[in-house]
């Protein structure tokens, strides 16, 4: 199955959409007729047993069964070679672990109070959760930086090579057909979602009381008298969040059915920029194309437009890698003033450390110790404490040199700056990349899009159930308390639980909402695109 990887580039792949499409191209036949021996073969194919003389009655029932199993529980098919990792399957590892630390920070949101958010050593309750790094499996904002720079750097990804190699046609075709479906495949997903959330809301399932004391109390989705109220009033608040036309970058903060989708409007006009000034610079010679898009990553941050600053910085990752690439294959030494100069992503064949050209073999520990070293050091600033890094020890010296201009924002200079920094270093650092791509980061990978819209209502349907539950199991008072060891265990325990649920969830939305966006979209665009050469 597609990663989610796969679903970016695919937007930017030829034009092959039968192959991805659900739909029936025969137009001489009913496409009903199809439906059924095809979900046969899919699932034969996935290698899920499919008993063929059953009564039908049985077959459906067996049918649902394989449906609402999560995928890495059906048998794996033992004739099919597995699929080779794409060379920058790490973004999408890096984009699951991303994902996991945004539900951790909303859960713990939940069953933490609000002190947990503080920088270590800022009051006289230091807690684990708080130290450095650590804290970035809690931390919301920070996750959600490195998504941004991600999806900057995936749908870069194959224009940026095709611009390294001068293929002016396939460029064009492929920007466009990014665009064209970059609505659909943001939209259609929470589209089908939060009207899952809107109808459970009219049936009062949200209406459960909050843990006393916790972090952040947010509001219900809204319930009004009649049906059609309710779906009208989700209708006109979706409208709002996915206006294309709108210039209020964080609409998505009003749509009460799911706040933490504030994150989807930006991704979309983050994504719009990208593709934009990919065709403003793609005539440009390569050194002026680097220079033009540091600057506007340069214009971004210096006048605060941090959400562009990452998506563009994405933009500017992708376009030096294939640059350097192209120089490797040239067989040209590196002349880039980068703290990198290769972008090779077998670590028998890294030739480069941060500073200095190094010939094969040469420095290897050199090499490795900065790589390393680089990646805690991004991960150190992106554990920047968004409320008192004035006063949190490690932090005070970077506060000070935050620009006048972003106030009580610091996090908003800092931590861009750290994700940016933490997706340059791993493009470059194959003594690194090998943290993302084992099997287990890449299903996270794979479903991350899916965990992202689907967690936050889990949180009030399920999980707020299951704290309350083990607080009744433990003997701990129902209220969010850092000091307490039994309200800990609860916590814990209500965590082991809360997790797998939503990531079975989360993978049942990949597979029959995620992946099925992007086959409308690209069967859509099939329909429509002129065929004229």
């Amino acid at each position: 199955m597609a990663t989610n990887l796969d679903l970016e580039i695919l937007e930017s792949q030829s034009q092959d959409y039968s192959k991805y499409s659900s739909f029936s191209v025969d137009h001489g036949h009913d496409s009903s007729e199809q439906l059924a021996p095809r979900f046969e073969d899919r699932l034969i194919n996935e290698g899920i047993p499919v008993a063929q003389h059953l009564p039908t009655w049985l077959r459906y029932g067996e049918r649902a069964f394989w449906i609402l199993m999560p995928s890495f529980l059906h048998p794996s098919p033992t004739k099919v070679a597995p699929k080779p990792l794409h060379p920058s399957a790490w973004l999408d590892g890096l984009r699951g672990i991303s994902a996991l630390f945004v539900v951790c920070h909303h859960w713990s949101l939940v069953v933490m109070p609000a002190n947990m958010r503080r920088g270590f050593m800022t009051d006289d309750y230091p807690m684990f959760l708080q130290l450095p790094i650590i804290r970035l499996t809690v931390t919301g904002f920070s996750a959600v930086c490195v998504f941004f720079v991600i999806s900057g750097y995936a749908l870069s990804y194959k224009p940026a090579k095709l611009t390294a190699q001068t293929k002016n046609v396939d460029f064009l075709t492929t920007v466009a057909s990014s665009v064209f479906r970059r609505y659909l495949r943001l939209f259609l997903p929470t589209m089908a979602t939060t009207l899952v959330v809107a109808c459970l809301a009219y049936f009062r399932l949200f209406e459960v009381a909050p843990v006393p004391n916790q972090a952040v109390v947010w509001a219900r989705p809204p319930v009004l008298d009649t049906f059609f109220d309710q779906m009208k009033n989700w209708w006109l608040q979706f409208g709002s969040l996915s206006d294309p036309l709108s210039n209020d970058i964080i609409r998505g903060g009003r749509f009460t059915y799911d706040p933490v989708l504030w994150t989807i409007p930006v991704e979309y006009d983050g994504s719009m920029l990208v593709f934009l000034t990919q065709i403003a610079f793609y005539r440009l010679r390569p050194r002026i194309r680097i220079f033009f898009n540091i600057l506007i990553v340069a214009y971004a941050i210096h006048f605060r437009y941090w959400p562009y600053f990452l998506f563009l910085s994405g933009l500017c990752i992708a376009t030096l890698h294939f640059h350097a690439q192209a120089k490797d294959d040239a067989h040209e030494p590196a002349s880039l003033m980068l703290p990198f100069t290769s972008t090779t992503l077998t670590p028998g064949s890294f030739r480069s450390s941060f500073f200095l050209p190094v010939a094969p073999g040469k420095n290897d520990v050199r090499n490795k110790a900065i790589q390393i070293a680089s990646f805690l050091g991004a991960l150190w600033l992106l554990s920047y404490p968004e409320a008192t890094a004035a006063i949190a020890p490690g932090y005070r010296t970077i506060f000070t040199l935050t620009p006048a201009s972003y106030g009580v924002e610091d996090h908003h200079f800092w931590i861009p700056i750290a994700a940016v920094w933490l997706v340059f270093t791993v493009d470059k650092s194959p003594v690194i990349q090998p943290l993302f791509t084992n099997r287990y980061i890449q299903y996270l990978g794979r479903i991350s899009y899916s965990i992202y819209i689907v967690h936050f209502s889990m949180i009030w349907l399920y999980g707020i159930h299951l704290i309350r539950l083990f607080a009744l199991v433990t003997g701990s008072t129902f209220e969010a308390n850092s000091a307490s060891v039994s309200w800990a265990v609860s916590a814990i325990l209500a965590t082991i639980f809360f997790l797998p649920v939503t990531i079975c969830l989360a993978d049942f939305v990949q597979r029959y909402v995620d992946v099925q966006s992007v086959r409308v979209s690209a069967w859509l665009e099939s329909r429509v695109v002129s065929r004229t050469r």
